[in-house]
């Protein structure tokens, strides 16, 4: 996929380690009997918002330009790898939203959060988990054609006793991840073969990935998910074996609110295009589906890869190799080096030899004519970090008037369109009555204006493509607050924060100033 870039280049904590949630296994020792009455809390039922707080169908979004996808943090929807944002759901609706001029921004819920209230409540436009929906919830929002199918299967390690069939779960200790809507029915074809395992609770915020390790590890004795997790578990952890699949095969969806008709419409054609079933039920895929889909569930090399621990900041505490620099020289300047680590990504991929066609060069594509003394050293680290945050915090003193998440967007709309056509922008806004100081209703709807020659003839610089701005803004943003939930902005809270759950939703519009 390619991103916008400013030059085009061409080319948190997280959920507590295994060995920690031992101890919490034991809270879950009395088993639950078998009962065809038993329904579990889970976040799909009895939302506290049940129906729609706001107004934004698809012709709000589009003039806001942002489409906010709500997810949980996990290695199916949507995680942080090698500082890009990735993820099976990510990436298809990233497809969607780029089709129609669209920056996807992440809302990360915390485990077991209320997604449906979220979602009901605006805080973002689509529901994104992986999961088939469960009948009720048409009571309070709708679906979407189907985005894949999944099926539950009994898991357990190679070193205990394998399940081959039902019968042999008896005697055996059973759990879900925690909030499983699957857990009901579970339960109910348990009963309804007489059998009595013992079905016990997960420890709160404790996912399917999570207790994918408790077994390997031997921590837990049988558990439930998802195929496809199970079938990626197996590639890149070898330790577990399958058991029989259990329930129908369902398909996994998203969720809009009940008043987004227009959003529903367009996302099924989308799907539709994409993904759909043949008369003999086998799934029909375009190519860009399938190669999405056998990433994250087929490749066996992609799959070890995502779940690489030097590659996920969740699980390392570090965003790319060059954080003890980043994180050193944006100190001196004032600035949060996950911001810098946002755009230096967005800029580079971390990649120290890019260069652009416009002959930007480095990790944070630094033109030679305004790096200074650096000018001739831009493919080496140190010295491009530092012409780069050089040029950041120039523009980041420049607008320390403003509130704190409009100072970063001014700051990394001049890092990209450069000081001229800002001020071309900001001059445009105030001839047509708009807040040349605000980012929301001034630049982010003058900036693209510059595209048109009724406008830029005026100019003093110009045209200018300000739309990219505008884009370059948002997934900078998007990807920043990604990485304020995944790692400390000081070293030493990381040990502290890793060994704690702390994948909470922060708001969507505004990060921690820099």
């Amino acid at each position: 996929m390619s991103r916008p870039g400013r030059h085009d280049r061409p080319c948190l904590g997280r959920i507590p380690r295994c060995a920690l949630l031992g101890a919490l296994l034991l809270l879950s020792a009395c088993g639950e009997p078998v009962s065809n009455t038993y329904r579990p809390t889970d976040w799909g039922r009895n939302p506290r918002q049940p129906h729609p707080l706001v107004e934004r169908d698809l012709g709000d979004i589009r003039g806001g330009g942002t489409l906010r996808m709500i997810s949980f943090y996990n290695s199916h929807s949507y995680f942080v790898h090698k500082g890009g944002q990735a993820g099976f759901d990510y990436e298809l609706l990233y497809r969607f939203a780029r089709e129609r001029g669209l920056t996807l921004e992440v809302v990360v819920a915390a485990p077991g959060a209320d997604l449906i209230t979220m979602l009901n409540t605006g805080q973002g436009d689509v529901v994104c988990t992986g999961d088939p929906p469960e009948a009720e919830w048409g009571r309070w929002v709708r679906w979407t054609r189907p985005t894949n199918f999944v099926r539950k299967v009994v898991v357990t390690s190679e070193a205990t006793p394998p399940v081959s069939t039902l019968t042999d779960l008896t005697g055996r200790r059973v759990m879900l991840p925690d909030g499983d809507p699957f857990r009901a029915e579970l339960l109910d074809l348990l009963h309804a073969r007489s059998l009595r395992p013992h079905v016990v609770g997960a420890p709160p915020r404790v996912g399917p990935e999570e207790l994918l390790g408790l077994v390997r590890e031997g921590r837990a004795d049988v558990i439930v998910v998802d195929d496809l997790m199970a079938l990626a578990a197996q590639v890149h952890a070898p330790g577990l074996q399958l058991g029989p699949q259990l329930g129908r095969r369902r398909p996994a969806a998203w969720l809009v609110r009940e008043n987004s008709s227009d959003l529903l419409a367009a996302l099924n054609q989308f799907l539709k295009e994409h993904f759909s079933l043949a008369a003999s039920g086998r799934p029909r895929r375009s190519r860009d589906y399938g190669i999405i889909h056998e990433r994250y569930f087929s490749t066996h090399i992609t799959l070890r890869d995502f779940r690489t621990a030097d590659h996920r900041p969740d699980k390392s505490g570090r965003i790319s190799i060059y954080d003890t620099e980043v994180r050193r020289q944006a100190r001196a300047a004032g600035l949060d080096w996950r911001l810098v680590s946002a755009l230096m990504f967005q800029e580079s991929r971390f990649d120290p030899l890019a260069v652009s066609q416009a002959d930007a060069r480095g990790l944070m594509q630094v033109l030679p004519r305004v790096a200074g003394a650096q000018a001739d050293s831009l493919y080496e680290p140190t010295a491009n970090i530092r012409a780069g945050i050089r040029l950041l915090s120039t523009a980041w003193r420049r607008y320390a008037y403003l509130d704190s998440l409009d100072r970063v967007r001014f700051t990394l709309a001049e890092y990209h369109a450069g000081f001229g056509h800002m001020n071309d922008a900001r001059r445009m806004a105030l001839d047509l009555g708009r807040d040349p100081n605000a980012w929301a209703g001034g630049l982010a709807s003058t900036l693209p204006l510059l595209m048109e020659k009724r406008w830029y003839s005026g100019a003093r610089h110009g045209f200018y493509g300000g739309r990219r701005t505008v884009t370059y803004v948002h997934e900078i943003l998007g990807r920043y607050r990604a990485y304020m939930r995944l790692v400390p902005r000081e070293p030493r809270l990381a040990t502290k924060q890793r060994t704690r759950s702390s994948l909470v939703a922060l708001p969507a519009a505004r990060p921690d100033p820099p």
